[in-house]
Protein backbone atom coordinates (compact mmCIF):
# COMPACT_ATOMS: atom_id res chain seq x y z
CA UNK A 1 0.00 0.00 0.00
CA UNK A 2 1.54 3.63 -0.85
CA UNK A 3 1.69 6.59 0.83
CA UNK A 4 -1.50 8.16 -0.56
CA UNK A 5 -4.99 6.43 -0.49
CA UNK A 6 -7.40 5.40 -2.57
CA UNK A 7 -11.24 5.26 -2.30
CA UNK A 8 -11.08 1.79 -3.06
CA UNK A 9 -9.31 1.23 -0.15
CA UNK A 10 -12.54 2.03 1.97
CA UNK A 11 -15.54 0.02 2.70
CA UNK A 12 -18.03 1.24 0.18
CA UNK A 13 -20.32 -1.31 0.35
CA UNK A 14 -20.92 -1.20 4.05
CA UNK A 15 -20.88 3.03 4.02
CA UNK A 16 -22.11 5.43 2.32
CA UNK A 17 -19.86 8.06 0.65
CA UNK A 18 -20.09 11.17 -1.42
CA UNK A 19 -17.59 11.84 -3.62
CA UNK A 20 -17.87 15.76 -4.42
CA UNK A 21 -17.33 18.81 -1.90
CA UNK A 22 -19.49 21.33 -1.03
CA UNK A 23 -19.39 24.74 -2.93
CA UNK A 24 -16.27 26.32 -1.72
CA UNK A 25 -15.03 23.50 0.24
CA UNK A 26 -11.62 23.03 -1.51
CA UNK A 27 -9.21 20.19 -0.53
CA UNK A 28 -9.03 21.31 3.74
CA UNK A 29 -8.98 24.50 2.49
CA UNK A 30 -12.07 25.29 5.34
CA UNK A 31 -10.92 25.58 8.77
CA UNK A 32 -14.04 23.39 9.28
CA UNK A 33 -12.44 20.74 7.78
CA UNK A 34 -8.84 20.39 9.70
CA UNK A 35 -11.58 20.94 13.07
CA UNK A 36 -14.29 18.21 11.90
CA UNK A 37 -14.81 15.71 10.03
CA UNK A 38 -18.29 14.76 7.74
CA UNK A 39 -17.97 11.01 8.15
CA UNK A 40 -20.04 11.17 5.18
CA UNK A 41 -17.41 12.44 3.06
CA UNK A 42 -14.95 9.82 1.16
CA UNK A 43 -12.21 12.49 1.19
CA UNK A 44 -12.51 13.97 4.61
CA UNK A 45 -12.77 9.87 6.24
CA UNK A 46 -9.44 9.08 3.40
CA UNK A 47 -7.82 12.10 5.28
CA UNK A 48 -8.28 11.09 8.68
CA UNK A 49 -7.55 7.55 7.90
CA UNK A 50 -4.37 8.49 6.08
CA UNK A 51 -3.33 10.64 9.10
CA UNK A 52 -4.01 8.10 11.70
CA UNK A 53 -1.97 5.37 9.39
CA UNK A 54 0.88 7.87 9.29
CA UNK A 55 0.47 8.35 12.76
CA UNK A 56 0.91 4.63 13.75
CA UNK A 57 3.21 3.55 11.12
CA UNK A 58 0.17 1.09 9.86
CA UNK A 59 0.33 0.01 6.50
CA UNK A 60 -2.03 -2.55 5.80
CA UNK A 61 -5.89 -2.76 4.47
CA UNK A 62 -6.92 -4.16 7.70
CA UNK A 63 -5.34 -1.38 9.46
CA UNK A 64 -7.68 1.07 7.37
CA UNK A 65 -10.72 -0.71 7.70
CA UNK A 66 -9.89 -1.16 11.14
CA UNK A 67 -9.74 2.56 11.74
CA UNK A 68 -12.67 3.07 9.70
CA UNK A 69 -15.19 1.03 11.38
CA UNK A 70 -14.15 2.30 14.31
CA UNK A 71 -14.46 5.80 13.04
CA UNK A 72 -18.00 4.52 12.33
CA UNK A 73 -19.06 3.07 15.31
CA UNK A 74 -22.24 3.06 17.12
CA UNK A 75 -20.33 5.36 20.40
CA UNK A 76 -18.99 7.65 17.83
CA UNK A 77 -22.01 8.01 15.63
CA UNK A 78 -22.79 11.89 17.16
CA UNK A 79 -18.63 12.80 17.65
CA UNK A 80 -17.55 14.96 14.46
CA UNK A 81 -14.24 16.86 15.92
CA UNK A 82 -11.33 15.52 14.75
CA UNK A 83 -9.90 15.83 17.76
CA UNK A 84 -12.12 13.67 19.96
CA UNK A 85 -12.09 10.84 17.18
CA UNK A 86 -8.63 10.99 16.88
CA UNK A 87 -8.67 9.76 20.64
CA UNK A 88 -11.49 7.75 20.71
CA UNK A 89 -10.33 5.60 17.88
CA UNK A 90 -7.03 5.24 19.22
CA UNK A 91 -9.13 3.78 22.33
CA UNK A 92 -10.90 1.78 21.03
CA UNK A 93 -8.22 0.38 18.81
CA UNK A 94 -5.56 0.15 21.97
CA UNK A 95 -3.05 2.80 20.94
Amino acid sequence: MGDRLSRKFLQQDTYSYTWSREKGDGDYARREDLVKIDKSEGYEVLHFVEFFMKRHDLKTSADVRRIEDALHGKSLEAVALRQILLVEVESMLGM
